[in-house]
């Protein structure tokens, strides 16, 4: 994965906790909000799936999309 992807995903990073944190200090400061704490469990759930479909896309070889074709593999030796 080039540094270019990498620094993008480091960004969506902390963005992202930025944004659960923000969530959860707001139910943290608001005890009436108290249900609206798995909006903050969701937010974080849907951000860690993105990632791991980003750097899942920039790690095919060849452009791949995820789930898609791989480049075959040739054993040596036995």
């Amino acid at each position: 994965m080039s540094t270019l992807a990498l620094l993008v995903v480091l960004l969506w990073v902390v963005v992202g906790l930025a944004v659960v944190v923000g969530l959860g200090y707001l139910v943290f400061r608001r005890p009436r909000l108290m249900g609206p704490i798995m909006v903050s469990l969701t937010a974080a759930t849907v951000l860690v799936a993105f990632l791991a479909w980003a750097t899942q896309a920039g790690a095919q070889s060849g452009g791949a999309w995820p789930g898609g074709p791989a480049a075959p593999t040739v054993r040596t030796g036995r």
